[in-house]
């Protein structure tokens, strides 16, 4: 199974820490390749640091744990457009150049696309469901 994050899940990750570690931990444990392209981790920086106000260093850390796990993958020219918010199509190029089987974002634009051209697009919660039903997150009583 191959996945590809989109930003939003790495910033999850970033500012709740557990819950959405949880969800990458377990694709890892699974076996499951997880895809990033430089546009995310370039966008995780800016995210956390211009729009969080986080400091460069946790932008950088983050960046570096994100190319740690995942296989980067760089889109070429492609007809694939997100058009109700363009700045998501270097997200939904970057999974289909990777041959994702999932998109996990929580971006209703890249949502509403839910399938595209055999891709699954669906959310964090979800993916956490897929996770749980296939045996690799326990929940705990």
């Amino acid at each position: 199974m191959k996945i590809f994050f989109d930003t939003n899940v790495y910033v999850a990750e970033a500012l709740l820490g557990e819950a959405t570690e949880q969800l990458v931990q377990a694709t890892q444990k699974a076996g499951w390749r997880i895809f990033c392209s430089g546009y995310v981790l370039d966008e995780l920086e800016r995210v956390l640091t211009e729009s969080f106000g986080f400091s460069a260093r946790l932008g950088t850390l983050s960046r570096r744990r994100v190319l740690h796990r995942a296989r980067l993958v760089e889109p070429g020219a492609s007809r694939h457009e997100v058009v109700k918010d363009i700045k998501d199509s270097p997200i939904l190029k970057a999974a289909l150049a990777g041959r994702a089987d999932y998109l996990v974002t929580n971006d209703k634009e890249l949502l509403a696309l839910h399938p595209y051209e055999g891709l699954q697009i669906i959310s964090m919660t979800t993916y956490f469901e897929l996770l749980k039903n296939e045996g690799h997150i326990r929940l705990e009583n």
